[in-house]
């Protein structure tokens, strides 16, 4: 380890540099939050209507996104295929499996534990059913064979 002035020298900067960045961080922090606090602290209706819009837009955007590279991506015949209602259920499931894990945190919250177990039970099933639906409606490709392995049988 270093000794004498050049030591402290590269020690300072590199604190100076650090203190340099904790400040960039807290001041971009600020200038993307105090105009949303205020947004929200003075018109909520309309906070809460942009949000859901911004919300919903970036799903949308997502959902078209994955669409499109699914459509372009190469496909390997043998693997199975994935239908439209095999990732309807299977977001479905998901969907229902945060929801129902919510709504019994909440109820956990409010001391209503018999209900809170109840609706985990329910959610449970609605997901295990959700997936055996989208396991049955998958359907198995066969390989795709090349004209040399098909000579001998």
């Amino acid at each position: 380890m270093r000794t004498g002035p050049g030591a402290w020298l590269g020690r300072g900067r590199r604190a100076g540099f650090l203190l340099l960045l904790l400040a960039l961080c807290a001041a971009l922090g600020l200038l993307i939050a105090l105009p949303l606090w205020l947004f929200a602290t003075g018109e909520p209706r309309l906070y809460t209507i942009t949000s859901v819009a911004v919300l919903v837009g970036g799903l949308l955007f997502l959902a078209v996104r994955a669409i499109v590279r699914r459509r372009s991506a190469a496909r390997d015949a043998s693997r199975r295929g994935r239908s439209f209602a095999g990732a309807l259920l299977s977001t479905l499931a998901a969907v229902v499996g945060v929801a129902g894990a919510y709504l019994a945190a909440a109820l956990v919250v409010r001391r209503l534990w018999i209900i809170a177990a109840a609706s985990i039970a329910v959610a449970g099933l609605v997901v295990w059913g959700l997936v055996g639906i989208r396991g049955a409606l998958r359907k198995a490709r066969k390989a795709a064979q090349l004209p040399a392995e098909n000579r001998g049988r």
